[in-house]
């Protein structure tokens, strides 16, 4: 297979010339044409006299920075097309050949005409007629060919992903089944299904080339006599010492494994937008013969993928308040636990998900075992919405009714709390009564927008960072800009009213109103890929600025115009786009346009106080 690259990588090899012709002449040269395959040369033909035409529109723009009555503005169809497939790591076509993910005997997101499905511990050996069926309907992936011939949808992506992970089951039909509902096995005749999310060899490498230590990164844990024991070691986790405790019975946990895996961080970073909630994931490495965690509840939808090896699964009912639950739960003794509902022995390829306050236990027997848990939905519940709403409902309330600012009854103490449960007076009626009516009263006092808001201000903090794909690198602040050769700064560009953008992705920021006047816009793409190693990202805009958010959001994951922003002043418009632009959380459609030479010269060899 060939080596996969990141949009870094990429972005060195097709700026190589650029810098070439930097250090020769201290001038940006024209694009040059490539020795690529004849159908690829035709589109990049088509691109510049597309970039050209641009360019030759831009000039007929009158002295105000509006677009000419003739200027078409090309947008991307949203498609919701059930049938996209997903690409598991963003890469860019012509930096790779058409071998790779895509070849017959190297794919592992290829899904196998064998696949066996089995809910509730009901196994068959065979696929029913029907999960036949979804099986002649799955596509196997493709290289997407960001750079010449597709655009990357991050919508679609992210539902091809989910479908891939469910497969053969449908999304609808997981929803209206399974989801917080029951428990589903999805089992599989291909053991190498999951095979490029990770491995041990991934695992090992991780530990020889990063810095993870005990405790913060890694835990190691072992389960005997009936309790879970966790091995206080501190300092590095060097490899030595992780597979000795590994050769000895110990299981190994490494927590947050997106933060030095990209093919994982690609995976959650897409169930993330799909799903709207923050995604996370912990990898479990478990010897043969051996078992690292009690019997326990979590307060997440668990999807335990199966990535090498086998694992002997129960799972026991939750109980009460513990169906859905809010937290996760102690560890559970043998004593403490009935029979189990459902026993499953998961081999690599499998699939099983169950919903948060399932009790769930899992060892090994001949084989070791390796698998990801992708997490879901934690706080994500209608009581999570209400703690937001309600303070701020009663807030509101006591300000603007009169009955919320009323004193309690003299001498109330005398009727209500614990030692007057019993009291059966007409005062202590009263008391309660009126508590209830003014709990009816506060409905009319919720707002259910600026609770969502607060949610989602909570979730741009948690959320991992987006992963860029290849042609979103290239048209982002990271990589399209200014580039620094020899104390120099070059391809200096500008955001012209023309420019067409959209955002790197919906749930990449929330606007949370701070006043009448002013809102705080908090996003995620200056997120640490460690959980809150950074702190809340935000920037304050006006109210005024407001709808132009709307109109990206709402139109999102299609390209507008920018200067069709509903923003009167064309200073502000532009201003907005750019802040938006250097923080992350727009894309364009093509590579801004540079400034003239004069200018990037003037820019560059100017007094450095006057540049301050």
């Amino acid at each position: 297979m060939e080596a996969q690259q990141s949009a870094f990588e990429v972005y060195q090899k097709q700026n190589k010339r650029k810098r070439t012709a930097i250090a020769a002449n201290d001038v940006l040269p024209k694009k040059q044409k490539s020795n690529l395959p004849v159908k690829q040369l035709k589109k990049a033909n088509e691109n510049a006299a597309m970039a050209q035409k641009a360019k030759a529109k831009k000039t007929r723009k009158t002295k105000s920075g509006k677009i000419s009555p003739n200027q078409k503005r090309h947008q991307i169809s949203d498609s919701s097309d059930e049938e996209e497939i997903p690409m598991l790591i963003p890469i860019e076509g012509t930096a790779v050949p058409k071998k790779g993910i895509n070849s017959k005997d190297e794919t592992s997101l290829d899904v196998t005409k064998k696949s066996v499905l089995s809910c509730n511990g009901k196994s068959s050996k065979k696929p029913t007629e029907k999960n036949k069926t979804l099986k002649k309907s799955s596509k196997k992936p493709e290289l997407l060919d960001h750079g010449y011939s597709t655009v990357f949808n991050p919508v679609t992506q992210g539902l091809a992903i989910f479908k891939w992970l469910i497969d053969p089951i449908l999304p609808k039909k997981f929803f209206d089944k399974y989801w917080e509902k029951d428990v589903l096995h999805i089992e599989r005749e291909n053991r190498r299904y999951f095979k490029d999310i990770f491995s041990t060899e991934e695992l090992d490498i991780i530990l020889r080339e990063y810095p993870l230590f005990f405790t913060r990164n890694i835990d190691v844990v072992e389960y005997k006599n009936g309790k879970k024991e966790l091995v206080e070691e501190e300092g590095r986790a060097a490899p030595v010492k992780v597979w000795d405790f590994y050769s000895s019975g110990c299981s190994v946990r490494v927590l947050n494994p997106h933060t030095y895996s990209q093919n994982v961080h690609s995976v959650i970073s897409s169930l993330q937008e799909y799903f709207g909630t923050m995604v996370g994931t912990n990898v479990y490495l478990t010897p043969p013969e051996s078992q690292g965690f009690a019997p326990h509840f979590d307060d997440i939808e668990a999807f335990i993928v199966q990535l090498e090896g086998s694992k002997y699964w129960k799972l026991y009912k939750p109980k009460g308040s513990d169906v859905l639950a809010r937290d996760s739960s102690k560890n559970f003794s043998a004593e403490e636990l009935d029979d189990p509902f459902m026993e499953v022995k998961l081999n690599a390829g499998d699939l099983l998900y169950f919903p948060r306050g399932t009790i769930h236990e899992g060892h090994t027997k001949e084989q070791h075992s390796l698998h990801i848990t992708i997490s879901v939905y934690q706080h994500t519940a209608y009581a999570d919405l209400l703690e937001h709403a309600l303070p701020a409902a009663l807030k509101k309330a006591a300000s603007e009714n009169l009955e919320f600012r009323k004193g309690l009854p003299l001498n109330y103490l005398k009727h209500v709390g614990v030692v007057n449960q019993s009291d059966d007076s007409d005062k202590r009626k009263s008391i309660i009564d009126k508590v209830k009516s003014l709990v009816g009263a506060l409905v009319d006092y919720i707002d259910v927008d600026s609770a969502a808001d607060n949610l989602g201000r909570k979730f741009m903090h948690d959320a991992m960072p987006p992963l860029y794909s290849g042609d979103e690198a290239q048209h982002s602040c990271l990589y399209d800009g200014d580039v620094m050769k020899n104390g120099k700064v070059f391809h200096r560009v500008e955001i012209t009213p023309e420019i067409e953008i959209r955002l790197l992705r919906y749930y990449a920021l929330r606007v949370v109103k701070d006043s009448t006047t002013t809102s705080k816009l908090y996003f995620c793409t200056h997120n640490d890929k460690v959980y809150h190693g950074e702190e809340e990202q935000w920037l304050e805009i006006s109210n005024s600025l407001l709808p132009a958010i709307e109109v990206l959001q709402k139109s999102y994951p299609n390209f507008v115009v920018a200067d069709s922003l509903p923003i009167e002043d064309e200073t502000a418009k532009l201003s907005l786009v750019f802040s938006l632009w250097e923080h992350g959380l727009l894309v364009t459609n093509q590579p801004l346009p540079g400034l003239s030479e004069d200018d990037e010269t003037s820019s560059t060899d100017s007094d450095p106080s006057t540049s301050e």
